[in-house]
């Protein structure tokens, strides 16, 4: 059951709605783990939105299911975290890009751009405020650019042309030949174009591409991130010369909705009484720590020596990035656990 959202929190709308389709994908732990960070950069965006005691209830709801998930995610460090949702971002901005690139740009391109660029959005919260880095800069080019593609495509749809196809950092190769460019290229002074939303105009040909729509529906309250309440206006600009189309976009998602999850709850121990401390005892240096169950799905059997497939052996690749950049930061301990976690990943 999707989760009611009321007006005042709609800003946050999208990444809600990302993180509930990608609650369909169990079997994938990336899609949880950037389900969670959907959820939390929503969370961190609604504060200063909810004023209703409706609004806050929602926000209650949403800080129960990362309460619910947050000793799984507390199994990788906040860089390991970052580059596991900016690898997904990247693999589903490409997967629209490729499609749009190649001349067959639909309503379902239209929608995966549209989730790409929530997906970009959410990578701000690993940034401080104030970062001005390529990085970021970068990112959020790229969210700009999906919305605004994903307008473009559905505008050409509803006008009956076909989609200028095209792909992202053309345009900077083109220079000012693209803006002396007549015909259809617009100007700079032309009043912004306001489209109609993304899943509105998605829906209205529902029969027709049922079979080829992907489970990342953007609904109708995931408008752009200024929250104006007529949806998604994208400032459509001089359009930087793009490559025709996509074809429909299969879904990166699998439909059943899990069950929630309850609330975490967590019961502090009494204070220590102030006595005098018994004399202390020499001990080992090296405490155990408890053994975390790794989010990849690694527990304490040892798996055996049989055929490694190739979801497995790109598991062990990520965990080994993992080692080499905790080695980098002299994390000697969190490197050997990465290593121990590949290598039980590929049955060693």
């Amino acid at each position: 059951m999707p989760l009611t959202i009321p007006p005042e929190l709609k800003k946050i709308t999208p990444y809600v709605r990302r993180a509930e389709e990608l609650d369909r994908d169990q079997g994938n732990p990336e899609s949880r783990l950037v389900a969670f960070y959907c959820r939390q950069y929503a969370v961190h965006s609604g504060i200063v939105l909810a004023t209703s005691p409706v609004g806050k209830a929602c926000l209650g709801e949403l800080l129960g299911s990362l309460e619910g998930e947050k000793q799984a995610m507390d199994n990788f460090t906040r860089d390991e975290s970052k580059f596991l949702c900016e690898k997904f971002c990247d693999k589903i901005f490409d997967k629209a890009d490729q499609q749009d690139r190649s001349g067959e740009a639909n309503r379902n391109t239209a929608r995966t751009f549209y989730a790409a660029a929530s997906f970009f959005e959410i990578l701000q919260q690993f940034y401080k405020d104030d970062d001005g880095s390529e990085e970021v800069a970068e990112q959020k080019k790229k969210a700009v650019y999906c919305k605004w593609k994903a307008t473009e495509i559905l505008k050409a749809i509803k006008e009956g042309r076909t989609p200028t196809p095209g792909g992202y950092g053309e345009e900077a190769n083109k220079g000012d030949e693209e803006e002396k460019t007549p015909g259809t290229m617009e100007t700079k002074d032309e009043s912004p174009v306001a489209v109609e939303t993304v899943e509105e105009d998605c829906d209205g040909d529902k029969e027709g591409d049922e079979k080829t729509t992907p489970n990342m529906p953007v609904d109708e309250d995931s408008g752009d991130d200024s929250g104006d309440d007529e949806g998604t206006e994208v400032q459509l600009g001089p359009p930087p010369a793009y490559p025709v189309g996509i074809e429909p976009v299969e879904p990166p998602f699998l439909p059943p909705a899990p069950p929630v999850k309850p609330p975490m709850t967590f019961n502090l121990p009494p204070p220590a009484p102030s006595t005098i401390p018994p004399p202390v005892v020499p001990t080992s240096t090296h405490q155990m720590k408890p053994k975390k169950t790794s989010f990849f799905g690694l527990g304490s059997k040892k798996k055996s020596h049989k055929k490694v497939g190739k979801t497995e052996i790109a598991d062990a690749t990520e965990l080994t990035r993992f080692a080499l950049a905790a080695l980098e930061d002299k994390d000697a301990e969190l490197a050997a656990e990465r290593l121990q976690q590949a290598l039980q990943h590929l049955g060693r």
